[in-house]
């Protein structure tokens, strides 16, 4: 074992330790089901900032939007990344606080406040938000185990059994309190370090416009002789230009399956239910897009200076590791190394921790009701441990991408039939059970047919569908026709709302700030006017951002201070973080 691979194991060891003390510390505040899947509904904004961030941060996101960079240009890692901040911002930040204004402790209760106790449809978003959290603690667990099978050496069958045990443990034992500890370190440790690694990258290879250039020329469309054999492009750093082989349809979709399923998904609820008050909840949205889409564009870059630095690797979300180890100190290289392991684990917990949450709560409970706060309590902790081995059985299908290609396709049903449904339901007052129900289960399976009509997931999520229009477009303007066109033919007859929905419809331009969508009209609008102007304005192409004249000078100004501010951000939230776990 050489001294790099040591050094890189301590720290993780040390970590490890750190994130078990943690769980255990937290155990002793645990007293209901709500202190363990909702910490008690008392978390402030700046801490569900940093457990929002975190939530995203996986290994998917941390290694894949470098690698994604590398291989195909800027272009589709930036416009998805602006698109989850957008929708994040615009749809969970009004999502998120009306659920909690109703003071419900899983999306699965929407059922019973919406729909007059409608046990089928609870039974059905339930199941749902399960099987998609085992889907995503499987593919978390193989993605940190091949990190550190890359790392160490040690093949993912001997390392992936070890990870699981200790994510469980620590979860199960000190619940979302623990969880959102951890992700507060997790953060900082991944903001600092890629940070770092970019400063350190072009502190030794020149600014990033300066680099780039040698290689697509100065207008980012010029290819030179030394960029032969390289993954680059014309137009590679351009936002503006689609990778070869690309449409603007594909592009389309892709965004829509990696953006739309934020609002719906168990563990972003979860964390907007456990919000302090109303105002936290919108507040942290806010921080924690900011947080995201800024280390996101850093991501990014590393991921340009890789395809340069790193010629031909196979496994392109390699990049960042390998990145790291080359240029940062072996204490800081470790620290990375940490970051990205930990980002697994804390995606991990999170799903562990609202899986076990919604099958106690709303398919437990509503057979046995009157078990006693100790039997909720030990039923959900037996099912965190029943999550995670059963995610880990599924580990050999991932290998062969059967797995990914099963969650890829939930995906697309997920933002098909259930982003429809939550929307209508929180928005739309005549929105009847019998649409809820059929409709989400039509839309699925419909679903489900196009996409093997169409060559499977990949292909759908890449943009394939009927007439030039991706499946994603279809399934969800037949979900649309059935919520809408069942309500208005079969109206409800009774009243079935709870008295806190109808509160909640009531108070409904009370719980939204439309600033938001100031903010977020002024950037698209930016970015059209300058994608039309370049579109319009002909003459010799040039990339944006520039990579040549004063623009260079001010794309990296800019790049500079995106990192400098994400990392003083991230300080600044983990101080108060810190200030708030000694106060409680």
């Amino acid at each position: 074992m050489s001294n790099e691979t040591l050094v890189i194991l301590i720290v993780m060891a040390i970590y490890i330790a750190g994130l078990l003390l943690i769980g255990f510390r937290m155990s002793k505040q645990i007293k209901t089901l709500d202190d363990y899947i909702l910490a008690g509904r008392n978390l402030p904004w700046y801490v569900l900032s940093l457990t929002f961030a975190a939530a995203v941060a996986n290994t998917a996101t941390v290694m894949g939007q470098p690698g994604f960079a590398y291989s195909i240009g800027f272009t589709y890692v930036f416009w998805s990344s602006l698109s989850s901040e957008t929708i994040s911002v615009l749809l969970l930040s009004r999502i998120g606080v009306r659920l909690r204004s109703m003071n419900l402790t899983t999306i699965s209760d929407l059922a019973n406040a919406r729909f007059g106790n409608s046990r089928r449809l609870e039974i059905v978003l339930s199941l749902w938000q399960v099987v998609w959290g085992i889907f995503i603690v499987g593919m978390s667990l193989f993605g940190v185990s091949l990190v550190l099978e890359v790392i160490i050496g040690v093949p993912w069958q001997y390392t992936i059994a070890p990870i699981a045990i200790i994510t469980i443990l620590y979860t199960m034992s000190g619940g979302l309190r623990a969880v959102v500890i951890t992700d507060a370190a997790q953060m900082l440790i991944i903001v600092l370090g890629v940070g770092t690694l970019f400063f350190m990258i072009t502190s030794k290879y020149g600014l990033f416009t300066d680099f780039l250039s040698k290689y697509v020329g100065d207008t980012g469309f010029n290819l030179t002789d030394a960029s032969k054999g390289l993954t680059l492009f014309p137009g590679f750093t351009d936002l503006f230009t689609l990778p070869p082989g690309q449409t603007i349809m594909g592009l389309i979709a892709f965004i829509m399956a990696t953006s739309f399923w934020i609002p719906i998904d168990l563990g972003f609820i979860q964390r907007s239910l456990a919000a302090k008050t109303l105002k936290d909840g919108r507040k942290s949205v806010y921080f924690y897009a900011m947080v995201d889409w800024f280390n996101a564009w850093i991501l990014v870059l590393l991921g340009g200076f890789g395809a340069i630095l790193l010629p031909g690797l196979i496994n392109t979300d390699e990049v960042v590791i390998r990145l790291a180890r080359e240029i940062l100190p072996l204490v800081g290289a470790a620290l990375v190394v940490t970051a990205v392991v930990s980002a697994a684990m804390s995606t991990i917990s999170v799903y562990l921790n609202a899986g076990s949450g919604i099958i106690v709560k709303n398919i437990i409970l509503r057979v046995k009701p009157n078990i006693g706060t100790k039997m909720e309590l030990r039923l959900t902790r037996i099912i965190t441990v029943a999550i995670g081995l059963l995610a880990l059985g599924f580990t050999p299908f991932i290998s062969n991408n059967g797995i990914v290609m099963a969650a890829v396709a939930m995906q697309i049903i997920m933002i098909s039939a259930l982003t429809p449904l939550v929307l209508l339901a929180l928005y739309w007052k005549k929105t009847t059970e019998a649409a809820a129900f059929w409709g989400c289960i039509i839309t699925s399976a419909a679903t489900l047919f196009m996409m093997i009509n169409v060559g499977g997931p990949y292909a759908a999520s890449g943009g394939a569908g009927y007439f030039g229009i991706p499946v994603i477009f279809w399934s969800i303007a037949l979900a649309l026709v059935l919520y809408i066109g069942v309500s208005l033919i079969n109206p409800e007859k009774r009243d079935v709302m709870s008295p806190e929905c109808k509160a909640m419809f009531e108070q409904k331009s009370k719980l939204s700030s439309q600033k938001d969508l100031l903010v977020f009209g002024i950037i698209w609008g930016v970015l059209a006017a300058i994608g039309i102007y370049k579109k319009l304005s002909g003459g010799t192409k040039t990339a944006f951002p520039p990579l040549s004249g004063s623009g260079a000078w001010i794309t990296n100004g800019v790049f500079y201070a995106m990192s400098l501010f994400t990392a003083g951000l991230c300080i600044f939230l983990t101080y108060r973080v810190y200030k708030h776990m000694r106060r409680n």
